[in-house]
């Protein structure tokens, strides 16, 4: 996991014609949504709410895409398109595994771009994140509320650096603290079948690569001069923070493991 940076607002989407002309779309649904709950939170209380589509979300999905590329913002797994995940849960939230559903869930933020991250399948679906939000002291529970009276576990890397939390000992992320190895367990950062094994194949075909060029420096082998540059800039590209496992590569070499 590494550090994701991008801007405080989203990318500009307004409505073109209609009433509701030159006003951003993401802000019409939301006011569509306070407007229902101030109405009537029954719905919203017992799970039956349903939020429409964010009418700008391939929009927001491809700006989080040219900002991160194609990889899981939590697992760094390769992605094709993803899923824009919704970092405190819209719907319902748990504290932990196991725990009975509270509803209502952030309601408020079901369509603000800080709330809305690009995430692969399995970090997002219900047997990994889901619903689980744990927080660490007093939760939001209404729009009047202060999102930093939450001291959220889960680590947001649009938000944090996560290396202040999570290293890794070459493929395997280690925790640092209580919030490393909580998120670690709460996305099975770890052994999930999808990831532990290609994150293992892009450790060691890297530290191959820098092995064969390290040796090649020294003299330790001759390597014509065509296929050492390429292994050179392969390496070069594999620490871009929009590589996948970049974070897991560069957080290797800081600690001397690579």
């Amino acid at each position: 996991m590494n550090k994701i940076h991008r801007d405080s607002f989203p990318p500009n989407d307004p409505y073109i014609n209609g009433p509701n002309k030159g006003r951003q779309k993401w802000r019409i649904a939301e006011n569509s949504v306070l407007k229902e709950f101030n109405h009537d939170d029954t719905n919203f209380r017992t799970g039956k709410i349903i939020f429409n589509k964010n009418p700008s979300s391939e929009k927001w999905k491809n700006e989080l895409i040219k900002i991160q590329g194609r990889k899981c913002c939590y697992c760094e797994k390769p992605i094709n398109t993803g899923d824009l995940e919704h970092y405190r849960p819209k719907k319902a939230w748990q504290q932990f595994k196991g725990d009975p559903v509270e509803r209502p869930g952030y309601y408020w933020l079901a369509y603000r771009w800080k709330n809305i991250l690009l995430a692969c399948k399995e970090c997002n679906e219900t047997k990994t994140k889901g619903n689980l939000f744990p927080i660490d002291g007093p939760r939001a529970f209404s729009p009047a509320c202060n999102l930093n009276i939450e001291n959220a576990i889960l680590i947001n890397p649009y938000e944090e650096e996560p290396t202040q939390s999570i290293s890794y000992y070459k493929s395997d992320p280690i925790s640092k603290n209580d919030r490393g190895r909580q998120t670690i367990d709460l996305l099975d950062l770890k052994n999930r079948n999808d990831l532990a094994a290609i994150r293992k194949d892009r450790y060691y075909i890297f530290s191959y690569a820098k092995f064969i060029v390290d040796a090649a420096e020294k003299g330790e082998i001759e390597l014509c001069k065509a296929d050492f540059l390429n292994l050179k800039e392969k390496i070069r590209i594999s620490q871009k923070e929009k590589q996948p496992f970049a974070g897991m590569i560069n957080e290797n070499i800081k600690i001397g493991h690579l």
